[in-house]
């Protein structure tokens, strides 16, 4: 009889003696999504990629076979329909019936069309004057410039303080001391300094100077620090779903809902790394 992932997850841990707690806190990984995965429940995980990944750690953390449970997981996921990636979607329609209406009823479809593209125009409008100023109002700007060690094909920016918002230069010296008071460094012996939190539910993983220290789904307003003597690297699953502060300064979003981002960050600046070709045929 040949056991589910699940079923052989659950099996290897009774084996070993360990309850949900222990496996916990070794992974890192709720017992809610423990217990999900030993039941092979995947619809409490918000993607296949999630579920691929704490199954992953999970073995792991019970010296299992990974590549052989991936090969598994792998050929369950491909059963499943592909999901369109955020922001995409399909335009294609087939075997759809002609529809027939008279010149009167296309003349209100065509009027209210109209009225919900300006209500949405609107909306967009009212959106972008709201972000522009969010992003005019952030404590730290950030320019290009050329890092003396990059990323293959990263994109590297600087952190320049002198670069301040127009309102900063009209604060009483009373309001810039509190804010300078505020402003958290690194620890002794550390150059990086990262403040997280989220503000969506997303997937991390979190590296210090090369090795792993968090890997797994931060909650709405889950925060998180991470120090790197030289660097430290985040990756994302849900680039607008976090907010970053580099040694103090204000980052923001990292980029789109849904976007999945790697990111380098040293002492005054961070890189963007580009994801690896694919192979082709």
């Amino acid at each position: 009889m040949k056991f589910s992932v699940g079923q052989r997850l659950r099996q290897t841990r009774i084996e070993q003696g360990l309850d949900f707690e222990t496996v916990a806190a070794r992974t890192k990984i709720s017992i809610r999504y423990l217990h999900a995965i030993e039941a092979d429940d995947r619809s409490v995980f918000p993607s296949g990629f999630f579920y691929k990944s704490f199954v992953d750690q999970y073995a792991s953390a019970l010296s299992l076979d990974t590549a052989e449970i991936d090969a598994e997981i792998n050929q369950v996921l491909s059963a499943d329909a592909p999901l369109p990636l955020p922001g995409r979607h399909d335009a294609t329609l087939t075997n759809l019936p002609p529809i027939a209406s008279s010149p009167r009823g296309a003349r209100r479809r065509a009027y209210a069309s109209v009225a919900v593209l300006v209500v949405a125009l609107a909306g967009c409008s009212a959106f972008y004057a709201w972000w522009r100023k969010a992003r005019v109002a952030a404590p730290a700007q950030v320019a290009a410039r050329v890092d003396a060690h990059p990323e293959p094909g990263a994109v590297p920016v600087s952190l320049r303080a002198s670069q301040q918002p127009a309102a900063s230069a009209a604060a009483s010296p009373a309001a810039a001391t509190a804010t300078s008071t505020a402003v958290r460094q690194p620890s002794p012996g550390f150059k990086v300094l990262l403040d997280l939190m989220a503000r969506e539910e997303t997937w991390l993983a979190a590296s210090s100077d090369g090795k792993m220290v968090f890997q797994g789904i931060l909650a709405p307003n889950d925060t998180k620090t991470i120090e790197g003597r030289e660097f430290a690297k985040l990756k994302v699953g849900n680039a607008a779903g976090i907010e970053v502060r580099l040694n103090g300064k204000l980052l923001g979003p990292l980029g789109a809902r849904g976007q999945v981002l790697e990111v380098v960050f040293r002492q005054d600046n961070f890189e963007i790394v580009p994801p690896a070709p694919k192979e082709s045929d």
